[in-house]
Formats: structure tokens, C-alpha cells, sequence
């Protein structure tokens, strides 16, 4: 059967809804969510426009899917990081700056070409305040936010107001920086295998120095 013909029904030969985020995920993080249409998506997934709004019903659905399928287990796991600093004394910023990199640097090491576009996408919607981030990964009610300030308080010298305006910009510089480690500002230091392990060093140091100035 030839693939004009297959397109006109329902694929059985591959995993739509996962074929749908993956190519989702790739255009998003490309040309940006606002430049992509429904149908670009399903025209570069080889399905039909109607087998896109069968699984997602609206563009905005798909984007929550493609932010959740990896925001998911990268926010459960800054939870985890942050909670276990409760647990902790003598922290220093060091500790607050790898509870939070770290979860998103092994995403990427395990995807790296993948995983760096989504970054892209939720570092995109982040800074547009999009309530997408405080759903699929930062929680709704904040937790991320909480336990972030509560280890900060433990962190001896830290400037009491670090949560209100200098934490958001360190995190957002360095997870802009992560997201852009594809590019040649920085000497492309992501590949096949992953991240440079120096460049997410220099990263950490980077973003603990201006949390702590």
C-alpha cells in the first residue's frame, strides 16, 4: 500500500499518540509552539489532521502533553532533591543549584537532541508565565517554589529576599542556558552522549556564585 493511501485511515503501524509528541516536540522546540499548526504537526508525523484532534483535541492539549511527558518525572525528581534538603544542614547555594539542574541535565543526557528541544519549549512558556509550567511540572499549588525557599532559609548568609526576584533569574539564566547548549555561543557542548560535563560544572559554579553574591 503506497503512504497517500495509508494516511487515509487509521495507522496501525506505529503508536500514534507517540509518534504525534515526538514530532510535536521536535517542531515546538524549533520554530516555537505559536509558529506550529495542528496540521503541520500531523503532515510531518505522516497521520492525517483528524488522527491529531483524535488524540489531542486542541493544540493546547497537545502542548500540556508534550510539557508533561518528561516535566513530569524531571519536577518529581527536583521535588524529591529539594525535600531531601530539609533533611540536611550546613547547605550551601551549591546544593539549591543541583537540586534543580541536575534533574533536567539527566533528561537531556538520555535524549539529548530531543530533550533539549523540549527545554526550549518549557523555557519558552516559562517566561511567558504560562500556567502550563505550574501544571505539568512546578505543581499547582507551588511545591516547587516552597520547598525551593524553605532549603534557601537553611543556606547560612543567603540574602533573606533570594526567593522573591534573584532566585527566578538565576534559575531562569541557567535552564536558558541548558536549553541553548545546541547552539555556538557556548561551543555546542551537547552531543550524542549528552552534556559536557564541564560545561554543566561551570554552569553549577556560574549560577551558585550569582544566587550567593
Amino acid at each position: 500500500m503506497s503512504e497517500t493511501g495509508r494516511r487515509r485511515g487509521p495507522r496501525s503501524d506505529v503508536d500514534v499518540p507517540v509518534v504525534l509528541l515526538d514530532t510535536a516536540e521536535e517542531l515546538f522546540g524549533t520554530a516555537g509552539v505559536d509558529n506550529v499548526s495542528m496540521r503541520s504537526v500531523a503532515r510531518e508525523a505522516g497521520v492525517a489532521p483528524a488522527a491529531v484532534t483524535h488524540h489531542f483535541p486542541s493544540k493546547r492539549a497537545l502542548v500540556e502533553a508534550v510539557v508533561h511527558r518528561r516535566g513530569g518525572r524531571v519536577g518529581d525528581a527536583v521535588r524529591g532533591r529539594l525535600a531531601a534538603l530539609a533533611e540536611r544542614e550546613n547547605l550551601v547555594t551549591r546544593d539549591l543549584v543541583e537540586s534543580v539542574l541536575l534533574p533536567f541535565v539527566e533528561e537531556i543526557n538520555t535524549d539529548p537532541t530531543d530533550g533539549i528541544s523540549w527545554l526550549k519549549i518549557v523555557i519558552t512558556l516559562a517566561l511567558n508565565g504560562d500556567d502550563i509550567i505550574a501544571t505539568e511540572i512546578v505543581g499547582d499549588d507551588g511545591d516547587i517554589a516552597e520547598l525551593f525557599i524553605n532549603a534557601a532559609s537553611k543556606v547560612p548568609g543567603l540574602y533573606p529576599g533570594v526567593g522573591e526576584l534573584r532566585a527566578p533569574i538565576a534559575m531562569f539564566s541557567m535552564l536558558t542556558a541548558l536549553a541553548t547548549a545546541d547552539l555556538g555561543g557556548y561551543g555546542r557542548p551537547v552531543g550524542p552522549k549528552g552534556l559536557d560535563p564541564e560545561f554543566v560544572e561551570q554552569l553549577t559554579v556560574f549560577t551558585a556564585s550569582g544566587l550567593g553574591a
